[in-house]
This record gives C-alpha cells, sequence and structure tokens, in this order.
C-alpha cells in the first residue's frame, strides 16, 4: 500500500507539472527504499526530462549509464526507452550515449538492432533494407524490437519515395507495438500522410 501510494504522488506530481516535488520524493531515503534504486531513479530522470532541466537532466543521464542495477532488463528498458526517444528528436549527442551504454551491455542483438536504428534515423541511411529484411527473418527479434526494425525500412522506402512499401512497413510496424509505444502516434501521423498518395500512386 505504502509503494502504491508513492507511486500515485510521483504520477499525480508528473501530470500537474511539479518536477520540484518529484524530485524531492525520489531523492528521499524511505521512498528510494519502498520503489528500489531504479523505479527511483527513472522518475526522478522523467521529472528532469519533462521540466526541461537541462542540467540535471544530463547529470542524472550519466548516473544512470555508469549504476549497475541488480536486473539487468531494467537497464535495458531504460537505455531503449530513451535512446529511442532522442532517436525520433534526433537529438543526436543523447542519442550517442546511450549507444554507448547500450553496447556497454555486450549483447549483440540488443547492440545490431539499435545502431541499424541510428544509421536510420541520424545518418538519413537508406541502404540498409535488404539487411534489416534479413535481420527479420533470422526470427530473433520480437515485440519492441521488431517494430523498430519494421518502422526503420518503412522509414528507408519512405526517403526513396516508394510510398507503397513505407505504408506497408509501418502497418507491419504499429502492430508489433504496445499501444502506449513512443513510436505509435509517429506511425499514424505517417499512415495519415501516406495513404492518400499510395491510393494514388499507380498500380
Amino acid at each position: 500500500m505504502a509503494k502504491n501510494f508513492e507511486l500515485r504522488n510521483l504520477n499525480l506530481s508528473l501530470q500537474k507539472q511539479d518536477y520540484e516535488t518529484v524530485e524531492q520524493l525520489c531523492t528521499m531515503p524511505m521512498v528510494r527504499k519502498l520503489l528500489g534504486q531504479y523505479v527511483s531513479d527513472l522518475y526522478q530522470l522523467r521529472g528532469y526530462y519533462m521540466g526541461q532541466n537541462t542540467e540535471k537532466f544530463e547529470q542524472h543521464l550519466h548516473k544512470m549509464l555508469e549504476t549497475t542495477y541488480p536486473n539487468v532488463d531494467d537497464k535495458k528498458s531504460f537505455l531503449e526507452q530513451y535512446y529511442h526517444t532522442f532517436l525520433l528528436k534526433e537529438q543526436r549527442r543523447y542519442a550517442d550515449w546511450m549507444l554507448e551504454g547500450i553496447r556497454a551491455l555486450g549483447d549483440p542483438l540488443f547492440t545490431q538492432y539499435n545502431k541499424q536504428a541510428y544509421c536510420v534515423m541520424l545518418d538519413k541511411r537508406n541502404d540498409l533494407i535488404d539487411e534489416m529484411i534479413d535481420t527479420i527473418n533470422s526470427k530473433k527479434y520480437y515485440g519492441f524490437p521488431l517494430g523498430v526494425i519494421l518502422f526503420m525500412i518503412g522509414k528507408q522506402y519512405e526517403d526513396l519515395q516508394d510510398d507503397k512499401n513505407a505504408e506497408i512497413y509501418y502497418q507491419n510496424a504499429k502492430v508489433c507495438f504496445h499501444p502506449s509505444a513512443i513510436y505509435v502516434p509517429v506511425i499514424e501521423k505517417k499512415l495519415e500522410r501516406l495513404a492518400p498518395q499510395a491510393e494514388a500512386a499507380p498500380a
């Protein structure tokens, strides 16, 4: 009950844009003990990010990158969430920091698809379609990572002005993501734009 109470307080404070309270709660020893180090750090980072407190955000981001959390999946989740936020916003500096953290985990599959996404989003490459289709055919990816790969193939087709294939891959990508995933609203906007063009294209 105490844990749920503190989580409600944090979520309510974020909704109210009361980022000072978020910081105060996340640095209280009692709250950190209840929620755990990772959850407390994550809420604190979110508060700095949403509050556009660049200095504290960068300091805390570096701290989380350097921290070894007991559950490696927590570290992966943090890296994945913020890395792809930075990719979509084309914030190369932050994406570089996150990609370095991703590589540090030493997971080749995790690194591979994230590096491919970097090449498409930030280096503006559109020559990776066949390579990424081979990645899909390996059947080593599912869920969020598979959605990212499909999105990046769609993005390359879009950049090549192949709207028909872009639409197909964006639609397939959307199915892989949870409705709350950061890619979903981006895909929906792209599909709205592409649909009329795809319909108008010659058969």
